[in-house]
């Protein structure tokens, strides 16, 4: 009897952390730093957030990197790029080098964040292209750029040039992982629907295997258990893939149009940008439940993480709504929850 009352108080016990541990997922801080938003990344050693800014629709001459406070989201600082405005960011702790996606500008920046001045600007050589995902694999100073047009591009982290294009992923690239373990780079081909997994050391495509669901977008890795988190904008779930064999192992629908991902460690969870509900979903990667939705802007794009697992949101705003035939554009309505970055506490 003494047993079965002790085993009953460890399961009262777990549900009682795991209730804790839910309620205290919290949308703490909400901050409109500037227009045009896009990506976000978080710096450990800079203490700082990172969110690329392409400026309101139409505008000239703009084009911003703006530094955060992780705690509060002030503004503490901003990096000029309206020379080419930066819609993706990667980011090398070890250089404390930020990357930038130019999507527009056919280039991709770097930045020494110590001095807040682009020390580089990296051309592929052909007349267009359009960046989007960057991934830093600082082990080996190589920087990878999902290029959507075709290919992903290589540019050496050391000095900051060009090196080669990865042709043979095929066209509409788009989310990328790294796993430096193995030495193999994930890609999304949107075009087909299907992951790419490309050995860097023999610099080849070893596999091919189907996302699992419709509009694969993003993806993300978890180098310990070996599975891929594929976000799908067509179904608005997540695919949960073997990285090994490109095995299903489960799907699990989020909201419309998932977009952005992250997972941490730390928490084990999978943090999912659903962009047509204007909501973050935190999933249990042990189980596959959903822990809690949270509604964070009206656009919720992408998902930076620390290391104990706050999350930093990016939300982009409302465009305006298509004309019909014959009619002139129209102009975009205000969108308080547009533009916005979001700090979900976990605390």
């Amino acid at each position: 009897m003494l047993k079965s009352t002790l085993s009953l108080a460890a399961v009262l016990a777990l549900v009682a952390g795991a209730s804790q541990q839910v309620s205290a997922q919290t949308v703490a801080q909400k901050v409109k730093p500037g227009n045009g938003l896009y990506e976000i990344v978080y710096s450990e050693k800079a203490n700082a957030v990172y969110v690329a800014g392409t400026g309101a629709r139409g505008q000239q001459g703009a084009g911003k990197v703006y530094k955060l406070d992780p705690q509060t989201l002030a503004v503490k600082d901003s990096i000029d790029v309206s020379v080419a405005p930066a819609f993706g960011l990667g980011l090398s702790e070890k250089t404390q080098t930020l990357y930038t996606s130019n999507t527009r500008g056919n280039s991709v920046h770097a930045i020494d964040l110590k001095t807040g001045k682009i020390i580089a600007t990296i051309k592929h050589g052909k007349d267009k292209s359009h960046t989007r995902e960057i991934v830093v694999d600082e082990n080996n100073s190589k920087v990878y750029v999902s290029d959507v047009g075709g290919g992903i591009w290589v540019i050496d982290g050391k000095t900051n040039t060009f090196s080669h294009v990865i042709e043979n992923a095929g066209l509409s690239i788009t989310g990328l992982a790294l796993d430096t373990r193995k030495n193999r780079l994930y890609a999304i081909n949107m075009q087909t629907d299907k992951v790419v997994s490309y050995d860097l050391k023999e610099n080849k495509v070893i596999d091919s295997f189907p996302a699992g669901s419709k509009g694969a977008i993003n993806l993300v890795l978890d180098a310990k258990t070996d599975r891929l988190f594929v976000t799908n904008q067509g179904n608005g779930d997540v695919t949960v893939l073997d990285a090994n064999n490109g095995k299903l192992l489960q799907t699990i629908v989020t909201g419309k149009g998932a977009l952005g991902i992250n997972f941490s460690p730390a928490k084990n969870w999978i943090y999912v940008a659903n962009r047509g509900d204007g909501t973050v979903t935190i999933i249990d990667a042990a189980t596959y439940k959903i822990v809690k939705t949270l509604e964070t802007g009206s656009h919720p794009n992408t998902i930076a993480l620390d290391k104990k697992g706050n999350a930093y949101v990016s939300n982009k705003a409302k465009a305006a709504p298509r004309p019909a035939e014959g009619e002139a554009p129209k102009p975009a309505q205000p969108d308080p929850n547009g533009d916005i970055v979001t700090l979900i506490s976990v605390k």
